[in-house]
């Protein structure tokens, strides 16, 4: 019993071993592009800035579409409502929770300009962690209702 009880550990830390991330074989390189961006680059890199909580989720394949009520807006988002897209991936899952609010830094789409992205590498967070970041953006504009 003890054979095989040694048999079973041994098997199961050669298992973490084998499949475990090796940390080492990242490059600073990737490192650096999915590096937090300060908020001065996330503002200017994004097609709309805005606090809002979330209302609903749409699935379609790969892509999740929330629909945002939009509370404050800094840039880009002036109605009501918003919709935001997050194309999911092995190494991406979408983290928006339906109820949750949020300060977003989406950005466009380069083939469709009108609708809007976010995902690995924003600069997104909870709206309960984004002091920081909305003391620097400064003052918000209110949204206007949706037509």
């Amino acid at each position: 019993m003890k054979v095989l009880r040694f048999a079973v550990v041994c098997c199961l830390i050669s298992t973490f071993f084998i499949f475990a991330p090796e940390t080492k074989s990242v490059s600073p390189e990737i490192l650096k592009r999915c590096a937090n961006p300060p908020v001065k680059e996330a503002y200017k890199n994004a097609k709309a800035v805005f606090a809002g909580k979330i209302l609903s989720v749409a699935e379609d394949g790969d892509v999740k579409t929330f629909t945002f009520n939009v509370e404050k807006n800094w840039k880009g988002a002036s109605s009501r409502q918003i919709k935001v897209s997050v194309r999911e991936t092995m190494r991406y899952q979408a983290w928006f929770q339906v109820g949750k609010r949020y300060l977003v830094y989406a950005r466009s789409d380069e083939n469709e300009e009108e609708k809007l992205w976010d995902g690995r590498c924003s600069r997104t967070k909870l709206l309960e962690d984004a002091s920081n970041d909305i003391k620097e953006l400064g003052k918000a504009k209110k949204p206007v209702e949706n037509n």
